[in-house]
């Protein structure tokens, strides 16, 4: 999902220059930028907005058709039945986002280059003190919900006096 927010900071950095009034950047997710996007109509992808994945050839590196890419990208991640990805599309998709991330360090300029930033991300470990923190956490919401439902069915089991 982190990947998912570098993406988004790309949509973002390149609405900037062209709409006045940008949001701030943490009330803005991809489904919102690109919106704006495909709004403005500025950067047009080469086979029309709103394709499929099949509709996008490796030979189009529009900036509409990597907004495009970016979209697609985000609803398989945001829309996947699967928690998680087989390797093989893991791979393909990391190919993708990269190639995505290189021509917009050109084309977006920014101070810290989101392929430096990818990077991080993949080569990133998680350390087991993260992990512990996690599962904590997680326990702490299960205990949280359960509490609610004893008290909620308390409140239905006790009769009006």
């Amino acid at each position: 999902m982190i990947v998912l927010n570098i993406l988004a900071d790309v949509l973002y950095d390149l609405l900037r220059p062209d709409k006045p009034n940008v949001p701030p950047r943490n009330t803005c997710d991809i489904t919102y930028l690109y919106n704006e996007h495909r709004t403005l109509n500025k950067h047009i992808p080469t086979n029309r907005w709103g394709r499929s994945w099949q509709n996008i050839l490796r030979t189009d590196i529009a900036i509409g058709d990597d907004i495009e890419r970016i979209r697609l990208t985000r609803n398989e991640l945001q829309h996947s039945k699967a928690f998680k990805l087989d390797e093989n599309r893991f791979n393909e998709l990391c190919i993708i986002i990269l190639d995505i991330l290189k021509r917009f360090d050109q084309h977006n300029k920014p101070s810290k280059l989101y392929t430096d930033h990818l990077n991080e991300v993949l080569t990133s470990k998680v350390s087991a003190e993260e992990v512990k923190v996690v599962q904590h956490h997680i326990e702490n919401e299960k205990k949280s919900e359960l509490v609610i439902e004893v008290e909620i069915e308390h409140q239905l089991n006790v009769s009006p006096q």
